[in-house]
C-alpha cells in the first residue's frame, strides 16, 4: 500500500510524506478494487498507534486522484462492523465487501469508479464484543476519510464524489461530513454529490435537528442524501435495543417527530431486505444507482 499523510486545512492541502507498504492480506497486484485504508492505525482500545495521525491514510496504489488520474464519477464505499476469528479474516472480509459493492453497483448500471474504504472495524472486546471501541474508531475515521476527499478534490476538482456505507460505516460517513463542513472542501465550493446509508448502525436522530451538527453537515456538504432502512433488520434491533437502548437509523428511518435535513430522502426497504442485514447491497443496488442518476430530482 502507498501511505500518504496530509493536513485537512481551511484553505490549503499539504503532503508531508510518502512511503510504500504492502497490506497484510497479500500483494496489491492480486486485488483490483482501489482502496483507501486506515487499517492497523488504531489499537484495541481505540487509540492511534505510534506513527499515525488523526488525518493519515494509506492506499493500495490504485486510487484515482491520489495514485492515478482523475475519475469522472467516484463512489467511496465504507464497510461496517465485523468480528472474525482473526485480523486477516476481518481485513479479507472488508476487501470482499468493497469488491461486492463495486460489482453490484456497476452491475446495476453505475458507470463510475468504486473505491473501498477499509478501517479497524474489529477492535475491542468484552461484554459488548467491542461495539463501544468500534464506534469510537468509526467516529475517528471521519477526519481521515475527509482528508482523502480534500486531497481528491484538490487534484480532481471536477470529479463527482459520492459516499456509500453499510451498517457501522454510516458513523464513518457522517463523521466525515461533519469534518468537511466549514473546511477547505466547502470553502472552495465542493460538495459530496450523493450519500447512501445502507442499514445504518447510527442513532435515528442523526439526520435531524435533534443532532444539529450532523443536520448542518448534511445540509451544507451534500447535494442529496439517501437512507435505506428495514424495519425487520434484527441485527440493528439487537445492537440498538440491547446495547444502545435506542433505535437505529437503518431500522426505523429518522426519529418520528423530528425534522430531517431538507436534502435528505428516506427509503423504506423492508420489503427488499427484510431481516437480512448483510443483504442491502445485493437487494438495493438498482435503487441506489437510480438515486445516483437522478440526484437533481431529490434536491
Amino acid at each position: 500500500m502507498v501511505r500518504r499523510r496530509n493536513l485537512l486545512k481551511q484553505s490549503a492541502v499539504a503532503t508531508t510524506g510518502v512511503a510504500a507498504l504492502v497490506g497484510s492480506s497479500g500483494s496489491t497486484a492480486a486485488y483490483d478494487v482501489p482502496l483507501v485504508s486506515t487499517r492497523d492505525h488504531f489499537t484495541d482500545d481505540g487509540s492511534l498507534v505510534s506513527g499515525e495521525t488523526q488525518l493519515s491514510y494509506d492506499t493500495n496504489g490504485l486510487v484515482p486522484g491520489v495514485d492515478t488520474g482523475c475519475a469522472g464519477d467516484l463512489t467511496v464505499f465504507i464497510h461496517g462492523w465485523d468480528k472474525k476469528s482473526s485480523e486477516s479474516d476481518t481485513e479479507q472480509a472488508a476487501r470482499e465487501k468493497a469488491r461486492l459493492a463495486r460489482d453490484e453497483l456497476t452491475g446495476s448500471g453505475y458507470g463510475g469508479t468504486v473505491v473501498g474504504y477499509t478501517w479497524d472495524n474489529d477492535v475491542g472486546g468484552g461484554i459488548d464484543y467491542g461495539w463501544g471501541e468500534a464506534q469510537d474508531v468509526a467516529q475517528k475515521n471521519g477526519a481521515k476519510l475527509s482528508q482523502f476527499l480534500v486531497d481528491l478534490k484538490h487534484q480532481c476538482p471536477n470529479s463527482t464524489v459520492r459516499l456509500a456505507s453499510h451498517s457501522l460505516g454510516a458513523q464513518v460517513l457522517l463523521s466525515s461530513l461533519r469534518s468537511l463542513n466549514g473546511s477547505w472542501f466547502t470553502d472552495n465550493g465542493h460538495r459530496v454529490y450523493s450519500t447512501h446509508l445502507l442499514g445504518a448502525a447510527q442513532d435515528n436522530e442523526a439526520p435531524t435537528k435533534e443532532s444539529i451538527d450532523t443536520y448542518n453537515a448534511i445540509s451544507n456538504v451534500v447535494t442529496a442524501a439517501f437512507n435505506y432502512h428495514s424495519h425487520e433488520d434484527d441485527v440493528l434491533q439487537w445492537v440498538y435495543n440491547t446495547i444502545e437502548f435506542d433505535q437505529a437509523l437503518g431500522e426505523t428511518g429518522y426519529e418520528e417527530g423530528n425534522t430531517p435535513a431538507p436534502n435528505y430522502t428516506e427509503s423504506d426497504s423492508t420489503s427488499q431486505v427484510g431481516t437480512d442485514h448483510s443483504g442491502y447491497l445485493t437487494n438495493l443496488s438498482d435503487e441506489v444507482v437510480h438515486h445516483m442518476a437522478h440526484v437533481g430530482s431529490y434536491v
